[in-house]
């Protein structure tokens, strides 16, 4: 058992040194991308909101972009529901308070397995190290060897769990002329 505890912990560390040289390789910017009715968006204009809006564009105009924010999308394979409110469902942002405008690239699943993997393995070590903890004069030692079989089960539950919720991948946009 102490040596599939150090395997993982080997190839944890192993692949935690390569991320960064594999997201160091992606350099080129991307090209902005077109946007049109039906493309999913994401728009920062401060001046009217502080939090982003995002929807899909339900119709464009020189002078504005209307979004429908209650689009199907799906989470864990289930439908995500409607706004409540349909007067909040429809947004209509002018064009010349948009600072920022992304386009949906679809979906991504590596920042999440990453991130699921990192909180999950934290959160596995903790809970493993600290249940496993003898009821009289508990020891720092005692806590350090029930730690990695939980950091290497979360890290794998963790792992799982952010592949599945997955994330959205962004690129820049720019409305037609």
């Amino acid at each position: 058992m102490n040596r599939l505890v150090r395997g993982a912990l080997i190839a944890l560390a192993w692949c935690s040194f390569d991320v960064p040289a594999a997201l160091a390789q992606r350099v080129s910017p991307v090209a902005a991308q077109p946007v049109g009715v039906g493309s999913r968006v994401r728009i920062s204009a401060p001046s009217i909101r502080r939090e982003r809006f995002v929807g899909r564009v339900d119709s464009l105009d020189a002078n504005e972009v209307t979004l429908d924010t209650a689009g199907v999308r799906r989470r864990l394979g289930f439908e995500m529901g409607p706004v409540l409110v349909e007067s909040y469902r429809r947004v209509n942002v002018r064009t010349s308070a948009i600072e920022r405008l992304e386009v949906s690239a679809g979906r991504t699943t590596r920042k999440a397995t990453f991130k699921g993997m990192l909180i999950g393995g934290l959160a596995g070590a903790l809970l493993i190290g600290f249940g496993q903890l003898p009821e009289v004069n508990p020891k720092a030692s005692d806590f350090l060897k029930g730690a990695p079989v939980g950091l290497a089960l979360g890290m794998g539950v963790g792992g799982v769990v952010g592949y599945a919720l997955g994330g959205e991948r962004w690129v820049p946009g720019e409305l037609p002329r």
